[in-house]
Protein backbone atom coordinates (compact mmCIF):
# COMPACT_ATOMS: atom_id res chain seq x y z
CA UNK A 1 0.00 0.00 0.00
CA UNK A 2 0.83 3.35 -1.07
CA UNK A 3 1.67 5.54 1.97
CA UNK A 4 1.28 8.94 1.87
CA UNK A 5 4.01 11.55 1.63
CA UNK A 6 2.50 14.49 3.17
CA UNK A 7 -0.75 14.59 5.39
CA UNK A 8 -2.51 17.28 8.25
CA UNK A 9 -4.23 15.82 10.86
CA UNK A 10 -6.99 17.51 12.32
CA UNK A 11 -5.38 20.78 11.85
CA UNK A 12 -6.59 24.20 12.85
CA UNK A 13 -5.29 27.71 13.16
CA UNK A 14 -7.00 30.34 15.21
CA UNK A 15 -6.41 33.72 15.38
CA UNK A 16 -8.28 34.96 18.49
CA UNK A 17 -11.91 33.99 17.83
CA UNK A 18 -11.23 33.63 13.85
CA UNK A 19 -10.98 30.11 12.72
CA UNK A 20 -9.44 30.65 9.77
CA UNK A 21 -8.54 26.76 9.20
CA UNK A 22 -10.83 24.50 11.15
CA UNK A 23 -9.73 20.75 11.83
CA UNK A 24 -8.46 20.22 8.49
CA UNK A 25 -7.47 16.55 7.92
CA UNK A 26 -6.36 15.29 3.92
CA UNK A 27 -3.28 13.09 2.32
CA UNK A 28 -1.04 13.71 -0.36
CA UNK A 29 0.65 10.78 -2.03
CA UNK A 30 4.06 10.94 -3.93
CA UNK A 31 3.94 12.26 -7.92
CA UNK A 32 0.77 13.74 -7.02
CA UNK A 33 -0.88 16.90 -8.14
CA UNK A 34 -3.43 18.05 -5.85
CA UNK A 35 -5.52 21.07 -5.86
CA UNK A 36 -7.04 22.90 -3.06
CA UNK A 37 -9.96 25.28 -3.84
CA UNK A 38 -12.71 27.81 -1.81
CA UNK A 39 -13.38 31.00 -1.80
CA UNK A 40 -11.79 34.19 -0.99
CA UNK A 41 -11.23 33.77 2.94
CA UNK A 42 -11.09 29.51 3.10
CA UNK A 43 -8.06 29.30 4.43
CA UNK A 44 -6.31 28.08 1.66
CA UNK A 45 -3.04 30.17 1.74
CA UNK A 46 -3.27 30.07 5.47
CA UNK A 47 -2.86 26.26 4.87
CA UNK A 48 -0.26 26.62 3.17
CA UNK A 49 1.52 28.99 5.81
CA UNK A 50 0.89 25.89 8.09
CA UNK A 51 2.47 23.36 5.98
CA UNK A 52 5.55 25.76 5.37
CA UNK A 53 6.35 26.41 8.94
CA UNK A 54 5.62 30.08 8.64
CA UNK A 55 2.52 29.69 11.20
CA UNK A 56 2.77 26.96 13.88
CA UNK A 57 -0.79 25.17 14.26
CA UNK A 58 -3.23 25.68 16.80
CA UNK A 59 -4.01 21.95 17.26
CA UNK A 60 -3.55 19.26 14.88
CA UNK A 61 -0.50 17.54 13.11
CA UNK A 62 1.56 17.94 9.74
CA UNK A 63 3.10 14.86 8.77
CA UNK A 64 6.15 14.62 5.55
CA UNK A 65 7.79 11.61 5.02
CA UNK A 66 6.92 9.29 8.00
CA UNK A 67 8.53 12.92 10.20
CA UNK A 68 5.70 15.14 12.49
CA UNK A 69 6.81 18.89 11.11
CA UNK A 70 4.45 21.45 12.63
CA UNK A 71 6.08 23.24 14.74
CA UNK A 72 9.93 23.57 13.27
CA UNK A 73 11.42 26.93 11.30
CA UNK A 74 10.41 27.19 7.82
CA UNK A 75 13.95 26.96 6.78
CA UNK A 76 13.91 23.76 8.46
CA UNK A 77 10.94 22.70 6.61
CA UNK A 78 12.63 23.95 2.90
CA UNK A 79 15.71 22.36 3.95
CA UNK A 80 13.47 18.56 4.07
CA UNK A 81 12.60 19.60 0.57
CA UNK A 82 9.18 21.30 0.29
CA UNK A 83 9.14 24.72 -1.61
CA UNK A 84 6.13 27.08 -2.24
CA UNK A 85 5.75 30.12 -3.87
CA UNK A 86 3.41 32.73 -3.17
CA UNK A 87 0.39 34.86 -4.74
CA UNK A 88 2.30 38.19 -4.75
CA UNK A 89 5.49 37.51 -6.85
CA UNK A 90 8.76 39.34 -5.17
CA UNK A 91 11.44 38.93 -6.81
CA UNK A 92 14.83 40.95 -5.87
CA UNK A 93 14.18 43.23 -8.66
CA UNK A 94 17.96 44.44 -9.30
CA UNK A 95 19.50 41.27 -9.31
CA UNK A 96 19.30 38.95 -12.62
CA UNK A 97 16.91 36.34 -12.96
CA UNK A 98 20.02 34.00 -12.21
CA UNK A 99 21.21 36.26 -9.53
CA UNK A 100 17.45 35.60 -7.67
CA UNK A 101 17.72 31.84 -8.31
CA UNK A 102 21.20 31.38 -6.73
CA UNK A 103 20.34 33.29 -4.03
CA UNK A 104 17.17 30.94 -3.72
CA UNK A 105 19.93 28.06 -3.74
CA UNK A 106 21.12 29.65 -0.39
CA UNK A 107 19.10 27.17 1.76
CA UNK A 108 21.88 24.92 1.16
CA UNK A 109 24.78 26.96 2.51
CA UNK A 110 23.16 28.89 5.38
CA UNK A 111 23.27 25.84 8.04
CA UNK A 112 27.12 26.80 8.62
CA UNK A 113 29.22 29.90 9.11
CA UNK A 114 32.02 28.01 7.03
CA UNK A 115 29.51 27.36 4.12
CA UNK A 116 28.38 30.56 3.97
CA UNK A 117 31.70 32.24 3.05
CA UNK A 118 32.01 29.96 0.21
CA UNK A 119 31.58 31.38 -3.20
CA UNK A 120 28.00 31.75 -3.72
CA UNK A 121 28.26 32.32 -7.74
CA UNK A 122 31.23 29.44 -8.14
CA UNK A 123 31.07 27.42 -11.44
CA UNK A 124 29.04 24.29 -9.93
CA UNK A 125 26.25 26.67 -8.52
CA UNK A 126 25.98 28.34 -11.68
CA UNK A 127 25.74 25.53 -13.49
CA UNK A 128 23.27 24.37 -10.93
CA UNK A 129 21.13 27.09 -11.03
CA UNK A 130 21.14 27.37 -14.82
CA UNK A 131 19.48 23.85 -15.34
CA UNK A 132 16.42 25.26 -13.16
CA UNK A 133 16.10 28.33 -15.09
CA UNK A 134 16.07 25.80 -18.61
CA UNK A 135 13.43 24.04 -16.77
CA UNK A 136 11.21 26.47 -16.47
CA UNK A 137 12.16 28.63 -19.80
CA UNK A 138 13.89 31.04 -18.51
CA UNK A 139 17.75 30.12 -19.75
CA UNK A 140 17.75 33.22 -22.29
CA UNK A 141 17.04 35.52 -20.08
CA UNK A 142 19.28 34.66 -17.17
CA UNK A 143 20.93 37.83 -17.13
CA UNK A 144 17.62 39.89 -17.60
CA UNK A 145 16.98 42.01 -14.19
CA UNK A 146 14.11 40.47 -12.58
CA UNK A 147 12.45 43.95 -12.17
CA UNK A 148 11.84 43.98 -15.94
CA UNK A 149 10.12 41.16 -16.83
CA UNK A 150 6.23 40.59 -17.27
CA UNK A 151 4.19 38.64 -15.04
CA UNK A 152 3.88 35.48 -17.03
CA UNK A 153 7.99 35.29 -16.33
CA UNK A 154 7.82 36.33 -13.03
CA UNK A 155 5.80 33.26 -11.95
CA UNK A 156 8.35 31.03 -13.74
CA UNK A 157 11.05 32.67 -11.36
CA UNK A 158 9.33 32.34 -8.76
CA UNK A 159 8.11 28.48 -9.50
CA UNK A 160 12.48 28.19 -10.71
CA UNK A 161 13.27 29.38 -6.70
CA UNK A 162 10.49 27.11 -5.45
CA UNK A 163 12.19 24.35 -7.42
CA UNK A 164 15.78 24.83 -5.83
CA UNK A 165 13.88 24.03 -2.53
CA UNK A 166 11.39 21.36 -3.02
CA UNK A 167 13.16 19.05 -4.58
CA UNK A 168 10.52 16.32 -3.26
CA UNK A 169 6.92 18.72 -3.20
CA UNK A 170 6.19 22.11 -4.73
CA UNK A 171 3.16 24.32 -2.76
CA UNK A 172 1.75 26.45 -5.76
CA UNK A 173 -0.28 29.32 -4.32
CA UNK A 174 -2.36 31.09 -7.35
CA UNK A 175 0.61 30.67 -10.30
CA UNK A 176 -1.83 31.03 -13.01
CA UNK A 177 -3.28 34.00 -11.37
CA UNK A 178 -3.26 36.98 -13.99
CA UNK A 179 -2.15 35.20 -17.01
CA UNK A 180 -3.21 35.16 -20.33
CA UNK A 181 -4.60 32.23 -22.00
CA UNK A 182 -1.64 31.37 -24.12
CA UNK A 183 0.91 31.90 -20.93
CA UNK A 184 -1.72 29.52 -18.71
CA UNK A 185 -1.31 26.30 -21.62
CA UNK A 186 2.78 26.71 -21.14
CA UNK A 187 2.50 27.30 -17.48
CA UNK A 188 0.42 23.94 -17.50
CA UNK A 189 2.74 22.07 -19.14
CA UNK A 190 5.34 23.02 -17.19
CA UNK A 191 3.79 21.66 -13.91
CA UNK A 192 3.08 18.48 -15.48
CA UNK A 193 6.64 18.56 -16.60
CA UNK A 194 7.71 19.28 -12.90
CA UNK A 195 5.63 16.12 -11.76
CA UNK A 196 6.93 14.03 -14.72
CA UNK A 197 10.31 14.65 -13.15
CA UNK A 198 8.67 12.58 -9.41
CA UNK A 199 7.82 15.71 -7.69
CA UNK A 200 4.77 16.19 -5.92
CA UNK A 201 2.55 18.92 -6.59
CA UNK A 202 -0.29 21.26 -4.23
CA UNK A 203 -1.87 24.04 -6.10
CA UNK A 204 -4.22 26.66 -4.78
CA UNK A 205 -6.00 28.12 -7.73
CA UNK A 206 -9.04 29.97 -8.55
CA UNK A 207 -9.16 29.32 -12.76
CA UNK A 208 -11.62 25.96 -12.31
CA UNK A 209 -10.52 24.75 -15.65
CA UNK A 210 -6.95 24.64 -14.50
CA UNK A 211 -8.00 23.46 -11.35
CA UNK A 212 -10.26 20.72 -13.40
CA UNK A 213 -7.98 20.07 -16.20
CA UNK A 214 -4.42 19.87 -14.25
CA UNK A 215 -5.26 17.75 -10.65
CA UNK A 216 -5.46 14.73 -9.79
CA UNK A 217 -7.50 14.94 -6.83
CA UNK A 218 -8.93 17.99 -5.22
CA UNK A 219 -9.99 19.19 -1.77
CA UNK A 220 -12.85 22.29 -1.19
CA UNK A 221 -12.45 24.34 2.09
CA UNK A 222 -15.11 27.24 3.22
CA UNK A 223 -15.06 29.14 6.10
CA UNK A 224 -11.70 27.20 7.36
CA UNK A 225 -13.26 23.33 6.86
CA UNK A 226 -13.09 21.00 4.16
CA UNK A 227 -16.49 20.27 2.78
CA UNK A 228 -15.62 18.02 -0.22
CA UNK A 229 -12.64 15.91 -1.77
CA UNK A 230 -12.57 13.79 -4.51
CA UNK A 231 -11.58 13.69 -8.41
CA UNK A 232 -12.26 17.03 -10.35
CA UNK A 233 -15.54 15.18 -12.27
CA UNK A 234 -16.91 14.82 -8.19
CA UNK A 235 -16.11 17.85 -6.94
CA UNK A 236 -17.85 19.57 -10.07
CA UNK A 237 -21.13 18.08 -8.97
CA UNK A 238 -20.90 18.20 -5.49
CA UNK A 239 -23.92 20.19 -4.25
CA UNK A 240 -21.65 21.56 -0.93
CA UNK A 241 -19.17 22.62 -3.33
CA UNK A 242 -21.84 24.54 -5.91
CA UNK A 243 -23.23 26.13 -2.86
CA UNK A 244 -20.00 27.44 -1.73
CA UNK A 245 -19.36 29.15 -4.57
CA UNK A 246 -22.81 30.47 -5.66
CA UNK A 247 -24.03 30.71 -2.15
CA UNK A 248 -27.17 29.17 -1.23
CA UNK A 249 -29.39 31.86 -3.43
CA UNK A 250 -27.27 31.67 -6.39
CA UNK A 251 -24.96 34.54 -5.78
CA UNK A 252 -21.24 34.66 -6.14
CA UNK A 253 -18.81 34.44 -3.58
CA UNK A 254 -15.49 33.56 -5.35
CA UNK A 255 -13.59 34.82 -8.03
Amino acid sequence: MIQPLLSAKGVSKYFGGLRAVDGVSFEVFPGEILGILGPNGAGKTVLFNLISGIYEPTSGEIWFSGERIDGIPPHAIAKKGIGRTFQIVKPFASLTVLQNVLVARGITRYSHLTKVWGSWNSKGEIEKASEVLEKVGLSDLAERKAGLLPLGNLRRLEIARALVVGHSVLLLDESFSGLRHDEISRLEDLIRSIRKDGLTVILIEHNMRVSMGLCDRIIVLDHGQKIAEGRPTEIQQDKSVIEAYLGGKGTTHAT
